[in-house]
C-alpha cells in the first residue's frame, strides 16, 4: 500500500464519505449530510449491519459474482466500477470499458482509486477478506459469501440481499422460483449416479466434495458423492490419476482454473489426456464434463451463472 493512502483517505472522508455519529461502515455520506434521506433496507453481512440509503445510485461492485446477479437483475446503472485488472470473465466483458471505474484486482483492490470515486456502498466477497476493514472506512461495505454448508439456501439469500440493495426484489424472487424448479428437474434425472468433482490447476489435481465450493452438484443437484470423506476447503484436497481411477465414479466434473485465470483453454483436456484416465468408467461412457470455468470459479453464486451451471450439469446427464 502506497505511503500517501492515509492522506487520500483522508481527504476522501472529509468530502462526506464517512459516517457522522455513526460508525464509518454503517452510514453513507448522503445520509450523515441530511436527516431527512430516508434508509430503504437494513442489510447484514459477515462485514456488519448497514443501512441502505433510498437514493442509492454509486456502488462500488468488487466481486464478479455479485455483480453477474445484479446484471441479471437489471440494475447496471447503479455500478461506477469493479476490478477490471483481473481476468473479467466473457460475459461481463461489457463492464470493460471507460464507464467504469478499475478498482484493482478482485483479490487486491487499489483503494485510493476507490475512496476517490466516492461510492455510496461497496459490495465485496471472500477474495478481499484481508481488505475489508480497510473497505469500510470507504464507504459502507457489504459482504457477498455463500455458506456452502447450506449452498442452496444461502445463495437465496445472498441473491435477495443483493436484489433489496438495488431494488429489485420481485425480479429476484420469480428468478429464484424458476432456477429452483430447473435444479428439481436435474436432481431427478441424477438419481443412482456418482460424481467426483475435480478442479485442475496446470498439474495438480483438487478435488471436491459435498458442501464445498462446487458442491452444489451433490447437495442440490443430487450426484452421489463418490468419496464422502472428501476434505473440505477453499482449495479442495489435493488427488493423483490412480485415486480417480479407484475410485471410478460414472461422472467426472472438471474445473479448469487456468482456463477461468488466463483464457487459455485446453489444459485441463490435456491433463487428463492420459492412459489411467481413459481406463475410467466415466472416460468410456464419455461422461467427462468439462465445465464453465467463468461460471464455476469466477461467478459461482452470481444469478446469470447459476442459472447456466444448472442448465450445464442437466445437459451432460446421459
Amino acid at each position: 500500500m502506497k505511503k500517501c493512502l492515509p492522506t487520500i483517505l483522508a481527504a476522501a472522508l472529509a468530502l462526506g464519505l464517512a459516517a457522522c455519529g455513526q460508525q464509518s461502515d454503517n452510514k453513507t455520506a448522503a445520509t450523515a449530510a441530511s436527516s431527512t434521506t430516508a434508509s430503504a433496507d437494513q442489510i447484514s453481512s459477515k462485514a456488519g449491519n448497514i443501512s441502505v440509503p433510498a437514493d442509492l445510485s454509486k456502488i462500488a461492485v468488487l466481486d464478479y459474482t455479485s455483480l453477474d446477479t445484479i446484471n441479471a437483475l437489471g440494475a447496471t446503472d447503479k455500478v461506477i466500477g469493479l476490478p477490471l485488472s483481473s481476468a473479467v470473465p466473457t460475459s461481463l466483458a461489457s463492464f470493460k470499458s471507460d464507464k467504469y471505474t478499475d478498482f484493482g484486482a478482485v483479490n487486491n483492490v487499489n483503494l485510493e482509486k476507490l475512496a476517490a470515486a466516492q461510492p455510496q456502498l461497496v459490495i465485496a466477497a471472500d477474495r478481499l477478506q484481508k481488505q475489508m476493514d480497510a473497505l469500510k472506512q470507504v464507504a459502507p461495505t457489504y459482504h457477498y459469501s455463500i455458506d456452502t454448508d447450506n449452498y442452496w439456501k444461502s445463495f437465496h439469500e445472498q441473491t435477495m440481499n443483493l436484489a433489496k440493495i438495488v431494488g429489485k426484489t420481485s425480479e429476484a424472487e420469480q428468478k429464484l422460483k424458476t432456477l429452483d424448479e430447473e435444479a428439481a428437474k436435474v436432481s431427478e434425472k441424477t438419481k443412482g449416479k456418482s460424481a467426483l468433482i475435480v478442479l485442475v490447476n496446470n498439474d495438480k489435481l483438487m478435488a471436491f466434495g459435498q458442501h464445498s465450493r462446487f458442491g452444489l452438484i451433490h447437495d442440490k443437484l443430487g450426484f452421489t458423492p463418490i468419496d464422502a470423506s472428501i476434505k473440505v476447503g477453499t482449495h479442495g484436497q489435493s488427488i493423483s490419476y490412480e485415486y480417480i481411477a479407484e475410485k471410478n465414479p460414472d461422472y467426472l466434473f472438471i474445473i479448469d482454473r487456468a482456463s477461468a485465470v488466463t483464457g487459455k483453454s485446453g489444459g485441463a483436456e490435456a491433463a487428463l489426456n492420459n492412459d489411467i484416465i481413459k481406463q475410467t468408467k466415466a472416460a468410456k461412457e464419455q461422461h467427462i464434463v468439462y465445465l464453465d470455468a467463468n461460471n464455476w470459479y469466477l461467478m459461482n453464486g452470481g444469478l446469470n451463472a447459476m442459472h447456466e451451471m444448472v442448465a450445464e450439469v442437466g445437459s451432460a446427464i446421459k
